[in-house]
């Protein structure tokens, strides 16, 4: 298993931190196929009000033998945030590591 670094998340409600559980639980395992010597992930989530709403902005940094992947997220939705940038690690895996399945048979 990952070695996971969460900061900021003392703002989540104990729903929110079940949610993303199960979107980590879904991720993580994706991360760890395509990343076979994943060292460590800090997931570091602020909260901004604006206007009386709130915007979440997720940055996370996967340390995989000696190299940093760097992924960020912005939006007004928490959900949709932790979606958009674990869909961003993966693109940026694939894309420094180059372990999509287009690449296997070449």
């Amino acid at each position: 298993m990952v070695d996971l670094k969460t900061i900021g998340f003392e703002i989540l409600t104990e729903k929110t931190k079940d949610e993303f559980q199960k979107l980590w639980d879904e991720y993580s395992k994706k991360i760890e196929r395509k990343l076979k010597n994943t060292e460590s992930i800090k997931i570091h989530l602020k909260e901004h009000n604006h206007g009386g709403k709130t915007k979440f902005s997720i940055h996370v940094v996967v340390a995989n033998s000696g190299k940093s992947i760097k992924a960020e997220a912005v939006d007004w939705d928490l959900k949709r945030t932790f979606h958009k940038v674990f869909n961003k690690i993966e693109n940026e895996i694939e894309h420094t590591f180059h372990v999509s399945d287009q690449h296997k048979n070449l």
